[in-house]
């Protein structure tokens, strides 16, 4: 019987409140350069993927110097002028990031989070995420309703690593057994739940939202 669902974060309850490469994009005009959002983004999504495949928290958690190594590639797929200030953008970028402003929750996020709650199902987050993310679920209303967030580098460690997923637990007291994650990702989220023998389904928007996701689930 599961008796607490953690969800991913991001992809899963929140989404970038505008593309990532239009955020890069729009910080980068404030030091006078305006490269190519499309450009951008596609250099973000190039930089995650190439970390993907290298392993997610094989090498720790990703950190702040993990982000300015994936901002540092992204950026190079524009082309940025000779001085670009990028230490100074870096930390505009980073804490735009930490703005719930910046972040936007999926129409289903609220009423499915209540959902579980009116069967006195626990739900918590477990995200390779960093403390920014404190910040960033403050500006949400359901935020009240969790019952525990962990977060990667608060930990010192990320999914799929099944110490997460054990330190997860602990929060409540309860076994892999009555524990479930509901999250975006093949490798870190549905492989790191079945190596901590724990239930898992994957939203895969717009086909499958939260409600399809714990569908699944039974729930």
């Amino acid at each position: 019987m599961i008796r607490a669902v953690f969800f991913d974060a991001g992809g899963t309850l929140l989404r970038t409140a505008e593309p990532v490469g239009r955020t890069y994009a729009r910080l980068a005009d404030h030091y006078g350069w305006r490269p190519s959002e499309e450009a951008l983004e596609s250099g973000f999504r190039a930089a995650w993927k190439k970390r993907t495949a290298e392993g997610v928290g094989k090498s720790g958690t990703l950190g702040k110097d993990g982000w300015k190594k994936i901002l540092r590639a992204s950026l190079q797929a524009g082309g940025p002028p000779s001085g670009f200030p990028f230490e100074e953008y870096f930390e505009e970028v980073y804490a735009h990031f930490a703005r719930p402003d910046a972040w936007r929750d999926f129409p289903e996020t609220e009423k499915a989070l209540a959902g579980l709650k009116q069967r006195a199902i626990c739900i918590g987050i477990l995200s390779n995420w960093d403390p920014r993310l404190h910040r960033v679920l403050a500006g949400f209303d359901w935020r009240e309703q969790l019952d525990a967030v962990l977060i990667s580098e608060e930990v010192g460690m990320e999914k799929p690593d099944p110490e997460i997923f054990r330190k997860a637990e602990q929060a409540g007291g309860w076994t892999a057994q009555q524990c479930a994650l509901v999250g975006d990702d093949p490798v870190s989220d549905q492989g790191g739940a079945e190596a901590a023998g724990w239930r898992w389904a994957l939203v895969q928007r717009p086909e499958r939202g939260l409600w399809e996701a714990l569908a699944q689930l039974g729930l």
